[in-house]
C-alpha cells in the first residue's frame, strides 16, 4: 500500500519538477525567483485547447490534443520572452524582491486574462499521449504522469549538459555570478536572460500539456497552485541545481500523496501543511537546499 503511494507520488512530483526546472533555470540565469511559470504555461494551453475546439483563426485548422500541447509549449516560450523583455529587463539592477513581486503580477494578470477570455467554466483537456493506464508496483498511473517522469529526466539531462558543456551554457553561469564582469568578458548577458525566460516559458507550456490532462480540465488560477508546489520543490532541492529541483519536486509529490492517501477528504489541508513543514525543515537544516551550492540572493 505504502509502496504504491510512493510510486504515485513520484509520478506527481515528476510533473511538478518540469515547472521546478523552469524556476531553477530562470533563477540560475537571472537571479530572479519566478512564481509566474504556472500561468504562463496555462495560458499557452488555453490557446491550444481553444483552437482545438473552434479552429485556428484565419486558417481554421483544428489541432489534435498532441498539437495543442505543442502550441502550449510554443506560446509559453513566446510569453516568457515577452515577459523578460517588457517586465523583467527593466528590473535587472533592482533588488531581487522587486523581480519576485513582478512575477506575481504577471501570474495574476495572465490568470485574470484567462478568466476574461475563456470564462469560469472548466475547459476539457484531453491527454496528448492517450488515456492508457500503466500499473507500476500496484500503482495505476495515467500515461500523462509516466510521460511527465520521462520528460523531466530528458529535459534535466539536456539542460545539465547544455549548461556545463557548451560555450553559451558556461556564459549563462558566468552572467549569474557577476553580470558586470561577464559583460567585460564579452558575454551577451541580455541573450542569457532571453534564453532563460524563453526556455522556462516553453517548459511551463510543456508542464501544462502533460499535467492538466491528468485532471481532465483546465481552469484559471489552477496552474498557479501547481507552480507553488514546484517552487517548494525547487527550494528544497536547491535553487541553482537542476537535479536538485527534480529531487525536491519528487519529495513534494511523495509527501503530498502519502498524506492525502492517509487522511480523510475533509482533512486534505494536512498535505499542504506537510509540504510546508518539509520546506521549513530543509531551510533550517540546509538553507541552500539539498543539492544547492548557494543560498537565495
Amino acid at each position: 500500500m505504502l509502496l504504491s503511494q510512493v510510486v504515485t507520488g513520484l509520478a506527481v512530483g515528476a510533473a511538478y519538477s518540469l515547472i521546478a526546472v523552469a524556476v531553477v533555470l530562470i533563477y540560475s540565469g537571472t537571479r530572479t525567483l519566478s512564481i509566474a511559470m504556472g500561468e504562463i504555461g496555462a495560458f499557452g494551453l488555453f490557446v491550444g485547447l481553444r483552437w482545438r475546439s473552434e479552429g485556428m483563426p484565419i486558417v481554421g485548422w483544428k489541432p489534435s490534443a498532441l498539437w495543442a500541447g505543442v502550441i502550449a509549449v510554443v506560446i509559453g516560450g513566446l510569453i516568457g520572452l515577452l515577459v523578460e523583455r517588457v517586465v523583467m529587463r527593466p528590473l535587472v539592477r533592482r533588488p531581487p524582491l522587486d523581480g519576485l513581486i513582478a512575477t506575481l503580477g504577471v501570474a495574476l494578470f495572465l490568470a485574470l486574462l484567462e478568466l476574461k477570455i475563456y470564462g469560469e467554466d472548466p475547459v476539457p483537456a484531453p491527454s496528448p499521449v492517450g488515456n492508457k493506464v500503466i500499473t507500476i508496483l500496484d500503482a495505476p498511473l495515467p500515461a500523462t504522469r509516466v510521460a511527465a517522469f520521462v520528460l523531466a529526466s530528458l529535459v534535466a539531462g539536456a539542460l545539465f549538459l547544455f549548461l556545463t558543456r557548451t560555450k553559451f551554457g558556461l556564459a549563462t553561469r558566468a552572467a549569474t555570478s557577476d553580470p558586470t564582469v561577464a559583460r567585460l568578458l564579452g558575454v551577451k548577458v541580455n541573450s542569457v536572460y532571453r534564453f532563460a525566460w524563453g526556455v522556462g516559458g516553453a517548459l511551463s507550456g510543456l508542464t501544462a500539456a502533460v499535467l492538466v490532462p491528468a485532471f481532465g480540465q483546465l481552469t484559471p488560477f489552477a496552474q498557479t497552485q501547481f507552480s507553488l508546489r514546484a517552487l517548494a520543490g525547487a527550494v528544497i532541492g536547491g535553487l541553482d541545481s537542476i537535479w536538485g529541483a527534480i529531487l525536491g519536486s519528487l519529495l513534494v509529490g511523495v509527501v503530498e500523496t502519502v498524506v492525502q492517501s492517509n487522511v480523510s477528504s475533509s482533512q486534505n489541508g494536512y498535505a499542504s501543511m506537510a509540504v510546508l513543514v518539509l520546506v521549513l525543515g530543509t531551510l533550517l537544516v540546509r538553507p541552500r537546499g539539498i543539492l544547492g551550492t548557494a543560498g537565495v540572493a
